[in-house]
C-alpha cells in the first residue's frame, strides 16, 4: 500500500511538471476555443434578433441584418476547424516528445531497463498510455479551463438581460461538478485495477504460449485454458465496472442539465405568455437568445464529463511513465557515440575500487586485457547480468568500458525482418556472399538453403527456429559486426546438452581472438579462460 501511494504521488508530480511544460500550447488552444464561444453566442444573438424581427415585428430581414449573423457563423466555423487542427498537432507533438524520452531511456539503458518490466507493460506504455496522456494534455486539461470560463461568460451575458434566469442557472450549476467529483473518486482506482488486470492477462497468455511444448507434454491444456478463462472473466468484470462508471457520470450530467434547461424554458415561456410577471420583461428576442445560450452553460461541463475518464487513464499512464523515469534516474547513463568508440580503441583496463550503484556491486580491482577470456560465475541473482549491463554502459558505474561491445544473451534477439537485416542490422557494407559465408561459419548453410527466399526470408514466428539455430544466427551477427569485446550472458542456458556442447565449442572456435566475458552456470573447460571472476555477497572476486 505504501509503495502504491509513493507511485501515485510521483505520477501526480510528473503530470504537474509536464502540464507546466505544455501550458503555452494549451493556452493557445484555449484562446481559440474562447473566440469560438464568443462567435457562437454572437450568432445566437443575431439569430434571435432576426426571428424576433420576422415573427413579432412582421418585417423582412435585410442584408444588413443578416450580415452580422453570417460573419459570426463564419468565425464560429473557422474556430472549430482551427481548434481541431491545433488540437491534433499539439497532441501529436506531445506524444512525439514523450515517445522520444522513452526511446532515449531505451537507447541509453537498453536491456538493463527493459527487463525490469514485462513485455505487456512496455506494450501498454507505448501503444496505449502515450495516446491517453496526449488526450489528457490536449482535451481534458483544456476542457477543464473551458468548463470554468464558459459558465462565467454565459452568466455575464444573461445577467443584464434577466437576472432571475441567471440566478436560477447559478444555483443549479454547482450540482453538476459536485456529482462529477463524487462519481470520479473511484474512477482512477478502477482504471488502475483494470490496467493491472490487462497486464497480468497479457503476461499470462504470453507465458503460456512460450511454455506450449511443456503444456502439451504434460497434458495441461484443459487446466491452462480454464485458468486463462478465469483471468479473462476477471478482466471483463473490471472492464464493465469502468464502463458503468462512465455511463453513470454521463447520466448524472444529462439529468441535471435537462432539468435545469427545462425549468428555464418553463419560466421564459410563462413570462412571455404573461402568466408570470417576476423580474424583467422577456420578448422573443431575449427569450429565444437565453434558451439558445443557456445549454452552453452545461455543454462544456458535459464535454468535460465525456473527457473525465481521460483523467483516470492519464493517472494510470503517468504512474507507468514515472516508474520508468524513476528506474532510469537510478542509472543516469548516457548513450555511447561513435566519437567515444574508435576501431581498435580497446587497449585493456585496470580498475581500482570498481562499483555499480544499482544493484550494489563492487570489486577492489579488475583487470581486463585484449584477447582475455573471463569466466564469470555466481549464484542466480548475484548480479552477473547487472555487471555485463554495466560493461555495456546500460547501468551507472564508477568506470566505463570504452570499446565496441556485443552481447549474446540467453535468448537470441531475432527481429521481425529479413534474415539479411537480422545479420547486418541495416548496414549496406556487407554483400550477400559475405552474409552467406558468415552463416556457413556457424553451421547454418543447410538451414539457409531450406529457407524459401534465402537471405530475404522474413523471420518471426515462421519459419520456426530452434534455440540452437537462433544462437548460431546471433553468433553470426557478432562475427559479422566485428566487435572488440563480446559479453556472453549464459548463451547456452536453455539448450539441450548436445546443443550446449556444440554452441560452446563453436563460440570458443569463432571468438578465440576476441576479448570475451562469459557468464555461465554450467561447467566450461578451464583451459579456455585466462581469468575467473565470481560474485559473492555483492563482491566481484578475482580467483585467477
Amino acid at each position: 500500500m505504501k509503495q502504491t501511494t509513493v507511485n501515485q504521488d510521483s505520477a501526480q508530480r510528473w503530470l504537474r511538471e509536464t502540464t507546466s511544460q505544455v501550458r503555452a500550447r494549451q493556452m493557445v488552444l484555449l484562446s481559440v476555443r474562447l473566440v469560438q464561444l464568443v462567435a457562437q453566442i454572437s450568432a445566437f444573438w443575431f439569430l434571435a434578433f432576426i426571428m424576433h424581427l420576422i415573427v413579432v415585428e412582421q418585417q423582412a430581414a435585410l442584408f444588413n441584418d443578416l450580415l452580422p449573423l453570417v460573419a459570426s457563423l463564419c468565425v464560429w466555423g473557422l474556430c472549430v476547424y482551427l481548434a481541431d487542427f491545433l488540437g491534433t498537432n499539439v497532441k501529436q507533438s506531445i506524444e512525439r516528445e514523450l515517445e522520444h524520452s522513452i526511446h532515449h531511456i531505451l537507447n541509453s539503458q537498453q536491456i538493463a531497463i527493459t527487463r525490469r518490466f514485462s513485455a505487456t507493460f512496455w506494450q501498454q506504455l507505448l501503444l496505449v498510455n502515450l495516446s491517453d496522456l496526449g488526450d489528457y494534455f490536449v482535451q481534458y486539461s483544456v476542457q477543464k479551463y473551458l468548463s470554468v470560463c464558459t459558465p462565467i461568460v454565459v452568466l455575464l451575458v444573461i445577467f443584464p438581460i434577466n437576472y432571475l434566469v441567471a440566478l436560477c442557472l447559478l444555483l443549479t450549476l454547482p450540482i453538476v461538478p459536485l456529482f462529477m467529483i463524487l462519481v470520479g473518486f473511484g474512477a482512477a482506482n478502477l482504471h488502475r485495477k483494470h490496467f493491472v488486470a490487462l497486464e497480468r492477462l497479457g503476461d499470462l497468455f504470453s507465458d503460456r504460449l512460450k511454455a506450449l511444448p511443456m503444456i502439451t507434454a504434460n497434458g495441461q491444456h484443459q487446466q491452462q485454458a480454464e485458468r486463462l478463462s478465469t483471468a479473462s472473466n476477471i478482466v471483463n468484470r473490471r472492464t464493465m465496472n469502468v464502463v458503468s462508471i462512465a455511463f453513470l457520470s454521463s447520466s448524472v450530467l444529462d439529468f441535471f442539465a435537462t432539468v435545469s434547461i427545462a425549468l428555464i424554458a418553463v419560466f421564459i415561456g410563462f413570462t412571455m405568455l404573461g402568466e408570470l410577471s417576476i423580474g424583467p420583461k422577456i420578448n422573443l428576442h431575449t427569450g429565444l437568445f437565453m434558451l439558445l445560450v443557456a445549454p452552453l452553460l452545461f455543454s462544456e461541463l458535459r464535454a468535460l464529463g465525456k473527457f473525465y475518464h481521460q483523467k483516470a487513464k492519464a493517472d494510470a499512464g503517468a504512474e507507468r511513465f514515472s516508474q520508468v523515469l524513476a528506474e532510469s534516474a537510478k542509472e543516469n547513463v548516457g548513450v555511447k557515440t561513435k566519437s567515444d568508440l574508435v576501431e581498435g580503441s580497446f587497449k585493456g583496463v585496470a580498475w581500482l575500487n570498481y562499483q555499480i550503484h544499482t544493484p550494489a556491486l563492487h570489486a577492489s580491482k579488475l583487470v581486463l586485457q585484449p584477447n582475455d577470456w573471463i569466466l564469470l560465475s555466481g549464484v542466480s541473482g548475484s548480479g552477473k547480468t547487472a555487471l555485463l549491463e554495466a560493461f555495456l554502459g546500460c547501468r551507472q558505474a564508477t568506470h566505463t568500458m570504452k570499446a565496441e561491445i556485443a552481447l549474446l544473451s540467453q535468448h537470441a534477439c531475432i527481429l521481425d525482418a529479413s534474415l539479411a537485416f537480422n545479420l547486418h542490422l541495416g548496414s549496406a557494407a556487407y554483400s550477400s556472399s559475405t552474409l552467406e559465408r558468415m552463416l556457413a561459419e556457424v553451421g547454418l548453410a543447410d538451414w539457409l538453403l531450406s529457407l524459401p527466399d534465402g537471405l530475404h526470408t522474413q523471420l518471426g514466428d515462421l519459419p520456426a527456429m530452434s534455440g540452437g539455430e537462433a544462437q548460431r544466427l546471433a553468433l553470426a551477427r557478432i562475427l559479422l559486426l566485428q566487435k572488440e569485446i563480446v559479453l556472453l550472458d549464459e548463451p547456452t542456458a536453455h539448450l539441450s546438452d548436445e546443443q550446449r556442447r556444440d554452441i560452446a565449442n563453436l563460440i570458443r572456435e569463432k571468438l578465440a581472438d576476441k576479448t570475451v566475458i562469459w557468464a555461465s552456470h554450467h561447467s566450461l573447460p578451464e583451459k579456455w579462460f585466462t581469468q575467473s571472476w565470481t560474485i559473492i555477497d555483492s563482491e566481484i572476486q578475482v580467483l585467477s
